[in-house]
């Protein structure tokens, strides 16, 4: 294949076209980004952001480096008081010939001059990564520890703030020539504890110590801590609780606690025979005679005398509080008549027929219920049929099922509640005549008005 110099000229030609425009295209994106940055530089040292100046002039600068760039930096370095890097910047500047030489030589010699007089400045904080301003803490931070700035001699203070740690200020003073170096332990920000009570006013103590009231709120130190509530007339509110960092102001440890008032007690002394069993509201409270007379919370209790020979003795009492009741119990078999003996040990046959009546009374009852549903389900039933959507559907179906199962029921507790009954009336006959022991009643007054007094032997 022959292929004429005129094509072969013409193709060169479109290809050579073709590239400058792409690197003509080039050339002005990078024209473009590096105004930009320039642009974002200029704004940001105009408004004291030198940080966010000195970032943007490098950035334009590394897009399309040039002279002049060196020199916006340096005076962003120099406002910052890195004069060494700024030096070294004005230096390069002038090493490109710029217009200004003259003036950037004296540029340079003052910075020479004041960097003479100047100290170095070491400034170091445990944790590292803290932000620092000098005088106030305005603006964009000056830098983050861990630095090493050259600094004018005189006297000047430095502010610290790390997130999670408290704010710091060190005042410094600054002398010519001398290095200074500035080591700062940051403290933790104090956990914020917020304390709600109810009611108000409970005092409160952290491992053992007050430090207020409820409501409280205050920083106070991390870790685990043992936090108690007291107030008079409450019994004590004690919960361990663990403070971190991420209890601040915003997300505080919040403890709210609803105090419990203290239960009045009484005293009661049991003047009885030795050997008994004493249950008071039938908890089991030892045998008599006691060591030591009984704490009761105030009210009416039930007392009970269980001898080893199944006798028993039961009464109720009444405890006040700040009082001593007293009750003297002679029990049947062993030397007196309060009651009468009970050989079987538990509840007597007339007490069992009682509860197999009760029971059988209950299904019953439990019976007539399920009939009372059953005819309620019957008139739904009979609705049903009546009404031409719901006849001979799946819905009559199920609420014919409904009141066979509710009649079934009905039977089935009913029959069982009869039978139960006539057992119970079985075992209330074959149990005899009661006891010839005689229940008693007595009014007792008490702080709050009266109270009954029982006392039945069985």
């Amino acid at each position: 294949m022959c292929i004429r110099p005129q094509s072969f000229i013409a193709v060169l030609l479109a290809l050579g076209v073709l590239a400058f425009g792409t690197v003509a295209w080039a050339q002005e994106d990078l024209q473009a980004r590096a105004k930009a940055a320039f642009a974002q530089g200029k704004e940001a040292l105009e408004q004291g952001r030198f940080a966010e100046a000195l970032a943007a002039y490098e950035e334009a600068n590394l897009i399309k480096p040039h002279p002049v760039m060196l020199k916006n930096m340096a005076q962003v370095l120099e406002a910052m008081a890195q004069l060494p890097r700024a030096l070294s910047l004005y230096r390069q500047y002038l090493d490109s010939g710029p217009k200004d030489a003259d003036k950037t030589q004296e540029k340079i010699t003052e910075l020479e001059k004041l960097l003479a007089s100047y100290a170095t400045v070491e400034l170091q904080t445990q944790p590292t990564g803290a932000h620092f301003w000098f005088g106030a803490k305005s603006g964009e931070p000056f830098g983050t520890t861990p630095a090493t700035l050259n600094l004018p001699p005189g006297k000047v203070s430095v502010v610290f703030e790390k997130p999670g740690f408290q704010v710091a200020t060190r005042a410094l003073n600054i002398s010519s020539g001398k290095t200074l170096k500035v080591e700062l332990a940051l403290n933790p920000l104090m956990p914020l504890l917020v304390i709600r009570s109810n009611p108000v006013g409970a005092i409160v103590l952290l491992d053992g110590k007050e430090i207020g009231k409820t409501p409280f709120s205050q920083a106070v130190m991390g870790g685990e801590h043992q936090l108690e509530l007291r107030k008079p007339g409450f019994a004590p509110h004690l919960q361990p609780i663990e403070l971190t960092a991420q209890h601040t102001v915003r997300t505080p440890a919040i403890v709210e606690a609803t105090l419990v008032a203290e239960v009045a007690v009484g005293t009661l002394v049991i003047d009885a025979a030795a050997g008994l069993e004493i249950r008071v509201d039938g908890q089991v409270m030892g045998r008599t005679p006691l060591g030591a007379p009984l704490s009761l919370a105030e009210g009416l209790r039930r007392l009970e005398l269980h001898s080893p020979s199944g006798s028993a003795h039961q009464e109720m009492v009444t405890i006040t509080a700040g009082q001593v009741t007293t009750t003297r119990i002679e029990l049947a078999g062993t030397g007196g008549d309060a009651s009468t003996s009970d050989s079987g040990g538990g509840p007597s046959g007339r007490t069992w027929s009682y509860i197999i009546l009760g029971t059988g009374g209950a299904l019953v009852l439990a019976g007539g219920a399920f009939g009372a549903m059953a005819l309620s389900a019957s008139g739904e039933l009979d609705d049903c049929r009546s009404a031409a959507d719901c006849q001979r559907t799946s819905g009559e179906s199920d609420k014919a099922e409904s009141v066979r199962s509710k009649a079934m029921m009905s039977d089935v507790l009913i029959g069982a509640g009869l039978i139960v009954a006539g057992v119970g009336a079985a075992v209330y006959i074959m149990s005899g005549e009661p006891s010839a022991a005689t229940p008693s009643i007595t009014l007792v007054p008490t702080s709050g008005g009266a109270a009954a007094v029982g006392t039945v032997s069985f």
